[in-house]
């Protein structure tokens, strides 16, 4: 197959009534590595999502939740922007107003002549084509322990981690509370892959018992980057309500 031809397996997720399209560029994937590390647990899972062993109920049953259900409790500006800072000040969160995620949506805005810099999520299927750090997307994640599924818009492999990115487009002026808001989904998506990745049997693939793993919350004004840990930090402080 031509580099002009990528490798791509696809399968189609229900989740509740809406299809989700799972699409893995393996040709990507396979250039990046899929022998050692967390890059062969990332093959490791993608196999098993394209075979169809995905279990159905997590994505069924009422009592499992959607991570996108997920929120932060309720409070007023003054406690968001406490909240904010605090991540900021610590550096559990590092904001950025470009990076490598928001400077390939500004090019493709640019490239298409699309002055409104606020596409839809069909957007990110051009990161699968586009983007040689780009693995998967709409990709499904569950967990029993926690009794939650969701589908995450854009797995990347960046250095020597995996991103789990979700796109939230949206004017700048809001930028601060729509990034803040969703934060427990996107924290949920990155616990979850961790689970599925540690999952994997690591020490045939020469990897640590954790896989690194960085959350990204981005559209053409910025992105937001935290680790994966942060769903257990929201959780035992009592910042996630929706389950």
């Amino acid at each position: 197959m031509s580099s002009r031809e990528p490798d791509i397996a696809r399968r189609e997720f229900k989740h509740g009534k809406v299809a989700y399209g799972f699409q893995w560029n393996k040709t990507h994937h396979e250039r990046l590595g899929k022998h050692e590390g967390d890059l062969a647990s990332l093959w490791a899972h993608m196999i098993t999502i394209t075979s169809g062993k995905v279990p159905s109920e997590p994505f069924s049953d009422p009592f499992y939740a959607r991570a996108s259900s997920l929120k932060l409790p309720k409070m007023n500006a003054a406690k968001k922007a406490a909240l904010r800072n605090r991540f900021f000040r610590t550096g559990s969160v590092k904001r950025f107003i470009d990076s490598d995620l928001v400077d390939k949506l500004r090019d493709y805005h640019r490239a298409t002549n699309d002055l409104s810099y606020n596409a839809d999520h069909k957007i990110v299927r051009e990161f699968l084509f586009r983007d040689p750090n780009t693995i998967a997307i709409e990709v499904p994640v569950w967990s029993d322990r926690y009794r939650l599924s969701g589908h995450i818009d854009l797995l990347r492999f960046v250095g020597d981690t995996v991103e789990v990115c979700d796109y939230k487009p949206g004017p700048m002026r809001s930028i601060g509370n729509r990034f803040l808001e969703v934060m427990p989904q996107i924290a949920a998506y990155g616990e979850m892959m961790a689970h599925h990745l540690a999952g994997t049997l690591r020490s045939a693939f020469d990897a640590p018992l954790l896989p690194k793993i960085r959350c990204c919350i981005f559209d053409t004004h910025g992105c937001w980057e935290f680790g994966a840990e942060m769903f257990v930090t929201l959780l035992e402080s009592g910042k996630i309500s929706g389950f």
